[in-house]
This record gives C-alpha cells, structure tokens and sequence, in this order.
C-alpha cells in the first residue's frame, strides 16, 4: 500500500488555528468548522436534516421580525478561535447606507 498521493492534514500551531487560518488552509473539506482553535471536520448531513434545516430556514424567513434574517449554513466568527458554521445562524438585517 502506497502512502503517495494521500491527503496530508494541516498540523496545528501551539497556539491552535485562528479564524482567518480557516480561509488559507487549502482543500479543507467542505463545511469546516474552527472550534477552540481546533479544526473540527462535520460529517455528510442526511436528507432528512437537510429537509428539516430547509423547513426550518423557510418558517424563520417568514416569521422573521423585518430586522433580522435567517441564512443556511454560513460561517460565523465569534471570536480569533471561534468559527462554528450554525445550521440557521441569524443576522441582524444590514441596510445600505445612503450615499451623502
């Protein structure tokens, strides 16, 4: 058996991963979450929690109060060691600002 080829996974510094490593570290696997500095890799979602986050991320855009909104699956930064990725994080709403 041949070790040639085989992915090699990132080793972390002492001090563990940062937020902004997230972005550089190459072929990541999809969905990567960054908790306490570590890496934390999620397995493949089966269809029913993909249907019950689509149900769940439809019924919140619809009761959603006019500032807020319901995204799927996007990372958020907490803090330099912090990125979980929710299943339905909410943002407060975002308004462009008027040109002066």
């Amino acid at each position: 058996m041949s070790v040639q080829g085989a992915y090699r996974w990132p080793v972390p510094p002492p001090d563990g991963f940062t937020a902004a490593d997230l972005d550089r570290i190459a072929d990541l696997p999809p969905h990567t979450e960054l908790i306490d500095g570590g890496l934390v890799f999620v397995s493949p979602q089966k269809l029913f929690h993909m249907r019950a986050v689509d149900l769940l991320t439809s019924g919140l855009r619809r009761q959603a109060p006019d500032n807020l909104r319901a995204r799927r699956e996007m990372t958020v930064t907490i803090s330099e060691r912090q990125r979980p990725e929710p299943d339905v994080p909410w943002f407060t709403r975002m308004r462009t600002p008027t040109p002066i």
